[in-house]
């Protein structure tokens, strides 16, 4: 099984070690299928898209509110890209705008900040379900 990469991105430098560590602690504790995950960190819009080029993620965490960008402009970057990739939106402004934009641009799930490891879990699960390969059906006659 490849190791997924995981872009977290978040101007705020403790958001994405938080991220990070949290997503550690459930592999050490064994509650999701992947061991190992590689990591690549942006801390703004411009650089996230060129992580995102350079060395496209399976998953992305992605703030709403970027220095220099909406994160949900970058979203729809993203999926009009490869529209595969796993995005999850994360944002400490939680209005019921941000959430509908977000899912109608094709973010899988949205996290309100201050995260929690359960939060994180669900969306990690998600994740693992909807990227594991699907048993192709026989169609008998």
């Amino acid at each position: 099984m490849r190791e997924p990469k995981i872009l977290l991105v978040d101007d705020v430098d403790y958001s994405r070690q938080l991220l990070r560590n949290n997503i550690m602690a459930l592999t050490s504790s064994k509650l999701l299928k992947h061991t190992t995950f590689s990591f690549f960190n942006a801390h703004n819009a411009s650089s996230a898209l060129t992580i995102f080029n350079v060395q496209p993620p399976d998953l992305v965490f992605l703030d709403i509110e970027l220095p220099d960008s909406s994160g949900l402009e970058l979203l729809k970057k993203f999926k009009q890209e490869r529209p595969e990739c796993f995005v999850a939106m994360i944002s400490g402004f939680s209005t019921l705008e941000n959430v509908q934009q977000s899912i109608a641009a094709g973010a899988a799930t949205f996290i309100v900040k201050p995260f929690s490891g359960d939060k994180i879990l669900s969306a990690m699960r998600l994740f693992e379900k909807r990227t594991q390969p699907q048993p192709v059906q026989l169609n008998t006659v």
